[in-house]
């Protein structure tokens, strides 16, 4: 039953106790605020509250990816916000070079705090890289390895990650999907081609390009599968609990205590939550 028959119902059995009625004016508007969002049949003290899945996520400040492996496949690392945390295996590069020779290639590079917006269902984490470097070496490591090649640099690369959230059967925010999108172009040297030992060329700017295509599927593949990895995804939910236990309970003006949850489900990436706060 909606306002307007609660308030004519009211009308009808004062009419038949009293011999006149007056009808409210049109323009009269309610003197208090009602939790309009609330479910109907809630439990008496039930508030409801919005909670932007960015917050639930936490301190974009602390989410980065980096991207390293001059020690080994495994020293990449990303996080992401409170509880999403995890390595990426980005090897090395290795080329034969056809006198017995090889080249070597690494990456290195650190991502600003992502900037945060939602887009539609999804919340979008853009992480920026102000420079990949990609080390080159020939034949070994050492000072003349090293000069050999020329070093690449690819500036302004993006990392797109898109979390799309859904309440679980506890009424809780998870994780439903991920999905990520990385881009980057490396500058060509002034020298692409060098030619070793007369006769044996080595495209460096080809190399670097090939390199950068397998870097993009591991940050792709490997964040994704990181973060729906069952794992993460329940030391996502215990950070969860935990921050929204107390946010609710702040919200409710309630210092310390139990959150029970009414009702909760997601409008677009907006966590809404129905709930009674007991000391």
């Amino acid at each position: 039953m909606n306002v307007a028959s609660v308030a004519m119902s009211a009308l009808m059995v004062a009419g038949s106790v009293h011999a006149q009625v007056f009808p409210p004016r049109p323009s009269q508007q309610p003197q208090a605020p009602i939790q309009a969002s609330a479910p109907p049949n809630t439990p008496a003290g039930t508030l409801t509250q919005t909670v932007p899945l960015a917050a639930i996520l936490g301190d974009p400040t602390r989410s980065v990816i980096q991207l390293a492996n001059m020690q080994g496949p495994t020293e990449s690392t990303y996080v992401m916000g409170r509880a999403l945390a995890g390595r990426l295996n980005i090897d090395r590069q290795v080329r034969d070079v056809g006198n017995g020779a090889k080249t070597y290639v690494h990456v290195s590079g650190i991502s600003n705090p992502p900037q945060v917006a939602p887009q539609g269902n999804e919340l979008r984490l853009r992480f920026a890289f102000p420079r990949l470097v990609f080390k080159t070496f020939y034949r070994e490591y050492s000072a003349e390895g090293d000069g050999a090649l020329p070093d690449l640099v690819a500036e302004n690369a993006l990392a797109d990650v898109f979390v799309t959230p859904i309440t679980d059967g506890r009424g809780l925010p998870a994780i439903q999907a991920v999905r990520v999108a990385f881009d980057a172009k490396v500058k060509s040297a002034d020298r692409c081609m060098l030619l070793f030992d007369l006769v044996y060329p080595v495209n460096i700017c080809g190399l670097v390009n090939e390199y950068m295509a397998g870097i993009k599927l591991a940050v792709e593949n490997g964040i994704r599968d990181g973060m729906m990895h069952p794992q993460a995804r329940a030391d996502f939910e215990r950070a969860t609990l935990e921050f929204l236990r107390a946010d609710l309970l702040a919200r409710s003006g309630i210092g310390g205590g139990q959150v029970d949850i009414v009702q909760a489900s997601f409008r677009g990436t907006d966590y809404v939550v129905s709930f009674v706060a007991r000391p």
